[in-house]
């Protein structure tokens, strides 16, 4: 049985964003400084999310059509997973450590990618209100929501739509993957650099 072509095509991006996402955008980072400061790939992050919201809230993402609609919201999910594993890979990165890693960035954006679709279980329904984050992102989700609840934005946050959902949905996509990124890029960095001659 053949897929269909949006599952077809977000399976292209998942490998393409998986296997050079992270690459490209250290690439691109280091054009601008080099070694990459951690700010960089936060406020890329930052920036990513209010082009989202704005997208959302002046309805262009749900004035397209379903294909382009779908790509493009995979898209920036895969591109917050790709900055939040270059985030603590900028932290961690040691001078002694000549060749980065492929092999790691990948996987930990192989494993964010995947978590993306974490973001479509729970069926939206026109007739109810949206699922809470800590349905799809325990942790982080969870804490959204405790905002969301303390804030008294329920209604607005909540309704199908709404573009404070779909942003507070990718930020915990995202807090998510940073947190996993960073524990594993933590414990990475207190092992000894490889002697001179090992392939690291």
């Amino acid at each position: 049985m053949f897929m269909d072509p949006i599952s077809l095509l977000l399976l292209v991006l998942f490998i393409l964003f998986a296997i050079a996402g992270p690459w490209l955008a250290l690439s691109g980072m280091r054009k601008l400084a080099n070694p990459v400061p951690v700010f960089l790939p936060v406020l890329g992050a930052v920036v990513v999310l209010i082009i989202t919201f704005w997208l959302s809230f002046s309805g262009i993402l749900y004035g397209v059509d379903v294909l382009v609609g779908t790509l493009s919201i995979f898209s920036i999910m895969f591109l917050l997973v790709t900055l939040a594993v270059v985030i603590p890979y900028c932290w961690f990165w040691k001078p002694g450590r000549k060749r980065e890693k492929w092999f790691t960035l990948s996987l930990l954006a192989f494993i964010g990618n995947f978590m993306t679709y974490f973001t479509i279980l729970d069926g939206v329904r026109p007739d109810r209100p949206l699922p809470f984050f800590g349905s799809r992102f325990p942790g982080s989700g969870d804490l959204l929501d405790l905002i969301v609840s303390g804030s008294g934005l329920g209604e607005a946050v909540y309704t199908v739509h709404s573009p404070f959902y779909i942003v507070l949905m990718m930020t915990a996509l995202w807090l998510d993957v940073l947190f996993l990124s960073t524990v594993y890029l933590g414990l990475l960095s207190v092992l000894p650099a490889p002697a001179a001659g090992q392939n690291e």
